[in-house]
């Protein structure tokens, strides 16, 4: 607050001289090139302008103050009275200092030829200064409360965001316990001397599932990684029935993809294709470092009917809309589906 009152006193302070100088223009240009004729039109001299110069600077500062909101009471006070109140106080202010700076004048230099023309040229003087200052700080607290409004918008929509990524996970994560739980269980029946290394490999997913709980990006080769975990305990499931490969995954730069997805993928994959020794599931991971992309394909074998356990593909292309403003792609054909999801370069 005491940051904005120096900024707030030294702007009025600025702005109260540029006024006065500006609204006197006229005269001071006169009374430089021509004193003689500026005597003679206006009817005082140049002692006479200079006092008329700085009341108006006080007029100015004075009616500047009032629109400054951090001096404290007075300023508080002046700013909850209602629109009426406000008016008629800065009414009487104008008339009050308009009628104390022009008799401050006379006591200063004396009596002048036309005073009537003098206080009438205070009034249009002030009235003028007026609406130069009022302007300006209306304009001031409006820029002031449009920036306001941006940045509390813009927290609520970050704030929007993460609780949306928040939900997307927490969805997530039940799915892939389920899946990896009934893998390992499936796995440990059919063939004991793999049970190890699933656990391990379940244990790196789980610790992996954990660390991204607070992320809405991960290193790509990170995922890559738990991708890797995450297939073999499908093929520890489907053996020779699943075939896997990585292509291009030693990249030169640090990118990021969003938390899981290439296990929802891998997921979609497996759901909606029959597996079996007459129907092989090749699922190829690529990266294409050169195009800042990232394809997951597979070959196509559709299930009749599946269940709608997922958060689906829709989801997923909603993370990236949220996290990045990029979206995923779909082809598909006869022979190969795929799933193209943008690279995101470093936060």
């Amino acid at each position: 607050m005491t940051k904005q009152r120096s900024f707030e006193l030294k702007q009025a302070w600025l702005y109260g001289l540029v006024v006065s100088v500006v609204i006197n223009m006229y005269p001071i240009v006169l009374c430089l090139w021509n004193p003689a004729e500026f005597e003679t039109s206006a009817g005082y001299g140049p002692e006479a302008l200079v006092v008329q110069v700085l009341n108006c600077f006080l007029f100015a500062r004075v009616f500047s103050l009032l629109y400054v909101d951090s001096l404290g009471r007075f300023s508080h006070w002046f700013h909850e009275q209602s629109t009426v109140v406000q008016i008629a106080f800065q009414c009487l202010l104008f008339v009050a200092l308009t009628e104390l700076l022009f008799h401050l004048q006379l006591f200063l230099t004396g009596p002048v030829w036309q005073t009537g023309l003098l206080h009438l040229g205070y009034y249009i003087r002030h009235l003028a200064c007026f609406a130069a200052v009022y302007g300006y700080w209306y304009y001031v607290k409006t820029i002031a409360h449009t920036n306001r409004v941006n940045l509390e918008n813009e927290q609520l929509k970050r704030l929007e965001v993460k609780n949306q990524l928040d939900a997307l996970n927490s969805q997530l994560n039940p799915h892939f316990l389920f899946n990896a739980l009934n893998i390992l269980n499936i796995s440990i029946t059919t063939d004991p001397g793999k049970a190890q290394n699933i656990v391990h490999n379940l244990s790196d997913i789980l610790r992996y599932n954990l660390k991204i709980q607070k992320q809405s990006l991960v290193r790509l080769s990170e995922e890559l990684e738990v991708a890797r975990s995450f297939l073999e305990l499908y093929k520890a499931r489907f053996g020779d029935k699943l075939i896997f490969t990585f292509e291009n995954t030693n990249v030169h730069k640090e990118w990021y993809v969003v938390p899981l997805s290439l296990q929802l993928l891998i997921e979609n994959a497996i759901k909606h294709n029959v597996i079996t020794s007459n129907h092989v599931l090749h699922l190829k991971v690529e990266v294409d470092e050169a195009a800042g992309r990232l394809v997951i394909s597979n070959s196509i074998n559709r299930k009749p009917h599946t269940d709608g356990l997922g958060i689906g593909l829709s989801n997923l292309n909603k993370r990236y809309e949220l996290v990045s403003g990029r979206n995923t792609s779909l082809a598909n054909d006869e022979e190969h589906f795929s799933v193209t999801i943008p690279l995101i370069e470093s936060p």
